[in-house]
């Protein structure tokens, strides 16, 4: 038996399905259960880094050199076929002169931060944007991808790369097997260092995705470009537990119907920590600190956020002026704030800077506040909407 075919056999048994047991395998295997459970029959591939550990190349089907290592990848994931399966990428770092580019059904899965998918240069995405992104479907009719358990690392510094960490935009369902949205997942990634949007999604039937524990860490160069942690362009997704932090642009930007974010922080961006500019977005337990902007800048609704914390924003170290607030409402009706807080925590003596807790602009109608404020620069509350008799504010503090 080759050893294509022994991992091959071998995996599938340590696989298992997702409610059958895994074989017991003898004392001689050598034994890589992959993080991700796959069904029955369904392909997997092992592709070993430059660096990984010699037991895992001995038995790994692709072993990659540390030059274009997207290329082993990528063969990978065609050789799975139009059935799909999983790819296995082992510990280590795999050099990348271009994009992995999914097809549909494939899961890309790592060793979490161990694994590491590291940018050298820049190139154009699928879709023939620029620039484009370390992880990217094959064509904007994909559907069923998932991503696991990975670093994506940028690489920015000193021009080595400029790229983005994710990049899908998804514009058609003449593909799909079923119904019209996409339906990707993606969770416990860790994007760092990239020069574009660290987590970028778009397209009308980019729908239906799953997105959690998904970290994003300085991206874009300060004071030069706005590269958002996450920005996202389509409607009808899922985030739960991401978080932004050190972005050149804001942390999140939503600019999609419909969205649903639980659980989420931005923190240290150079711009609002939230920017929500499309309606019928929902916003759970979610946080903005120590943004350089306000902490959500919101213009749209009906839109709702309960819980939902504004810390100590406004913060500038070389600027240092209150004009920016916890929850900023320029204009948009039927905006709803419940069980929120904002307040400045003076961290370290360096001062209040948040302006106003909230801010209600006068072409904001409709809307519903109750809260709490407490040690913001100027007031809790401000606005020429704070009056309006359409609106109902009740902020304690």
């Amino acid at each position: 038996m080759n050893r294509r075919t022994f991992l091959h056999n071998l995996g599938l048994a340590a696989l298992g399905s997702s409610v059958g047991a895994a074989a017991e395998p003898t004392a001689t295997e050598q034994v890589y259960l992959p993080i991700v459970r796959t069904a029955p029959g369904i392909q997997s591939i092992l592709v070993a880094a430059a660096n990984a550990p010699d037991s895992l190349k001995e038995v790994a089907h692709y072993q990659c050199d540390g030059t274009a290592d997207q290329q082993e990848i990528n063969q990978a994931i065609q050789d799975l076929g139009s059935v799909g399966g999983l790819v296995q990428l082992s510990e280590g770092t795999f050099n990348c002169t271009g994009a992995v580019r999914l097809n549909a059904n494939v899961t890309l899965a790592g060793k979490g931060r161990a694994t590491v998918l590291k940018a050298f240069g820049s190139w154009a995405a699928f879709d023939g944007t620029t620039p484009g992104a370390l992880v990217e479907p094959v064509h904007d009719g994909v559907e069923k991808t998932a991503v696991f358990s990975l670093t994506l690392h940028g690489n920015r510094y000193n021009n080595q790369a400029n790229v983005k960490g994710v990049y899908y935009n998804i514009t058609r369902k003449d593909d799909f097997a079923e119904g019209p949205d996409a339906a990707h997942t993606f969770s416990h990634l860790y994007i760092t260092l990239t020069q574009d949007h660290g987590f970028h999604i778009t397209g009308t039937h980019m729908r239906g995705c799953q997105i959690s524990h998904v970290r994003v860490f300085n991206v874009g160069n300060e004071g030069e470009n706005e590269a958002h942690g996450f920005l996202v362009e389509c409607p009808d997704n899922f985030f739960n537990q991401c978080e932004c932090g050190s972005s050149s642009g804001s942390g999140f930007f939503v600019n999609g119907t419909n969205l649903h974010f639980v659980n989420c922080k931005s923190w240290y961006s150079d711009l609002s920590g939230w920017q929500i500019r499309k309606p019928r977005g929902q916003f759970s337990a979610c946080e903005a600190q120590d943004n350089a902007q306000h902490g959500f800048y919101i213009t749209t609704g009906p839109t709702s956020l309960v819980g939902c914390h504004a810390d100590s924003n406004s913060w500038n170290e070389v600027n240092k002026t209150a004009v920016y607030d916890g929850f900023h409402i320029p204009w948009g009706n039927h905006i709803q704030l419940i069980g929120c807080s904002a307040y400045d925590k003076n961290e370290g003596g360096r001062g209040h800077w948040q302006r106003y807790g909230f801010f209600v602009g006068s072409s904001a109608d409709h809307c519903q506040i109750i809260a709490t404020a407490a040690n913001n620069a100027t007031a809790p509350t401000g606005g020429n909407g704070i009056g309006n008799a359409a609106n109902l504010i009740m902020v304690a503090g």
